[in-house]
């Protein structure tokens, strides 16, 4: 280990990515109770980084997401708080990366160490072929019991929902849609958008409960308002930031006030589901990869993360998910049934995608 990294080691220690998502350093743990559990954390963290260290200093992460620049600022913020590991964050859609990891099993040649994706369904089958690295980072007892394996081979590392978002700017908070139904007001003729539910599971589940409560109905209602259909989560926003459309019934954003912002509905059911990660037994870097997951649930990560922390002891300033009328494993459910999902896709995309 070179002197600065064993100075930075000793001082006890690593910088960390507070506020990830805003690029702000802070210390990590102090000299009174590492990472709010106790000396033992801190230790396993420090062991983890040497052993990650000694094994080359590299990590390989594939992450679902839609743009690929969506992870940067969480790989800053980890080789920020982990000097000397060289950390690859690769974004794809989560169907892409399964199907891609699906293949390297079967053939050889495995690249990611860790996977954290929205398609849960694949973990499941990924532990029935043995094909995971059972791990249980500091912290995991306090990880909400729907989020995580009882074997430990998959954790839910934060939660997120694809809901109601807005422009805070062009709507007062008397005018501000948080029901479905409020979205069929003659005032959103026009100015809504949202991505396409029929690529993206999570977003057409949230669609799935508008319906279940109101009826396909809705969705003849709703398309009369002429919405905005576009490709992804990040183009949706930034539609609304522009001010060309004004309200999304389904997409992601902060729960912190600003120019865009998430709101829950006031009545409706809305769909959340942990981000969740799991490492590969054949991962190449097995320790980087423990001690990755191990930082993503420290309670100064999870008090940074964009929506709900997935640890029943961090409640961020909105609270916790349990807080809120949102089925917490209804979107796992959702997946598992395949031919269910393929059905209700098929039924939504003539309404999306209308034929001629």
């Amino acid at each position: 280990m070179d002197p600065a990294t064993n100075s930075i080691r000793r001082r006890s220690i690593l910088r960390y990515g507070a506020a990830g998502a805003a690029g702000v350093t802070a210390l990590a743990f102090n000299q009174t109770g590492a990472f709010g559990a106790g000396r033992s954390d801190e230790a396993v963290l420090q062991q983890l980084y040497q052993a990650a260290l000694d094994e080359g200093g590299g990590l390989v992460v594939w992450a679902g997401g839609s743009v690929p620049t969506q992870e940067d600022r969480t790989r800053q913020a980890f080789i920020t708080a982990f000097p000397g590991i060289d950390t690859v964050i690769k974004v794809r859609y989560s169907t892409e990366h399964s199907a891609l990891v699906d293949r390297q099993l079967a053939l050889g040649g495995l690249e990611p160490d860790v996977v954290q994706l929205q398609t849960l369904h694949d973990f499941e089958h990924w532990k029935a072929q043995n094909a995971l690295l059972p791990f249980r980072p500091p912290g995991a007892e306090e990880v909400f019991k729907q989020y995580r394996d009882p074997d430990d081979t998959f954790i839910g590392i934060s939660v997120q929902s694809f809901g109601r978002v807005v422009n805070t700017s062009l709507l007062s908070e008397a005018d501000r849609p948080r029901d479905a139904i409020d979205f069929l007001a003659p005032a959103f003729l026009d100015k809504i958008v949202v991505p396409d539910p029929t690529s993206d599971d999570a977003i057409l589940f949230a669609f799935y409960l508008v319906t279940q409560k109101y009826g396909l109905q809705f969705m003849e209602r709703f398309m009369a308002q002429r919405p905005l259909i576009v490709a992804n989560s990040p183009t949706t926003n930034a539609i609304l930031a522009s001010g060309e459309r004004t309200a999304s019934l389904a997409n992601v954003a902060s729960l912190a006030p600003g120019p865009v912002q998430y709101l829950t509905p006031k009545t409706d059911q809305f769909m959340s589901w942990p981000r969740t990660a799991a490492i590969f037994r054949a991962a190449r870097h097995p320790a980087a990869a423990k001690l990755y997951l191990a930082w993503q649930l420290t309670v100064e990560r999870q008090r940074t993360v964009l929506q709900w922390s997935s640890r029943r002891d961090v409640a961020v300033p909105a609270g916790r998910i349990t807080d809120y009328n949102s089925p917490i494993n209804g979107f796992r459910d959702f997946i598992r049934n395949r031919a269910a999902v393929e059905r209700y896709r098929a039924l939504i995309g003539t309404f999306i995608k209308p034929s001629s």
